[in-house]
């Protein structure tokens, strides 16, 4: 398929805002006057809607697994990754809500889950991990991000991960650390928010 095609399909199918969609419909809540304001998992959360949060979460994870896998199917070649980044940035800045989504943690852990299962597992376990005993969310993502880059240089090196892939979670990783810039400053002044997951 035509690789502009596959991005613009991927953008959509990123765009699609699983957890401004289940607060309203279900826990009749604008997401976007909550907290962060973010239409991500961890908003959801703390709208005090623990259910939908889990839904909003494997929503946006199916977002990045589901596309990915056609995208990788429907191309010849490494091209693929473009349009799962396009994916990602449909999740961040959906057309629907003005371009203010959620800062792609599930959907770039789905489109993980697709390039490397094993190294996936291992970085979502670590996020899991900060996540229910460090109790801040950003700090669990970025160090998901940073793990998954990790284990895709050392894959890499010992020629067990494609280059394009190596190049894919460098660039996911720099675009989740813009995307958490504002958590990132919070965390260094040392007030950033908690959740109980």
């Amino acid at each position: 398929m035509n690789l502009l095609w596959l991005c613009v399909i991927g953008y959509f199918v990123g765009s699609i805002p699983t957890g401004f969609l289940l607060t309203k419909v279900y826990g009749n809540v604008d997401i976007r006057n909550v907290g962060s304001h973010s239409t991500g998992a961890t908003n959801v959360l703390r709208s005090g809607h623990k259910i939908l949060a889990l839904l909003t979460l494997l929503g946006d994870a199916m977002k990045g697994i589901i596309f990915t896998l056609l995208a990788r199917i429907a191309s010849d070649d490494s091209y693929f990754l473009i349009a799962a980044f396009c994916c990602l940035l449909g999740h961040v800045y959906p057309i629907w809500l003005r371009f203010k989504g959620g800062k792609g943690v599930a959907t770039s852990a789905g489109i993980f889950a697709v390039l490397s299962p094993l190294f996936a597992l291992i970085s979502i376990t670590i996020w899991a991990i900060l996540a229910k005993f460090v109790k801040i969310s950003s700090i669990a993502s970025i160090a998901m991000a940073i793990s998954f880059t990790t284990m895709c240089t050392y894959g890499f090196v010992i020629n067990s991960i494609e280059f394009s892939i190596f190049l894919f979670s460098i660039a996911v990783l720099i675009f989740l650390l813009f995307t958490h810039k504002e958590n990132i400053a919070r965390i260094v002044h040392k007030n950033e928010t908690t959740v109980d997951i």
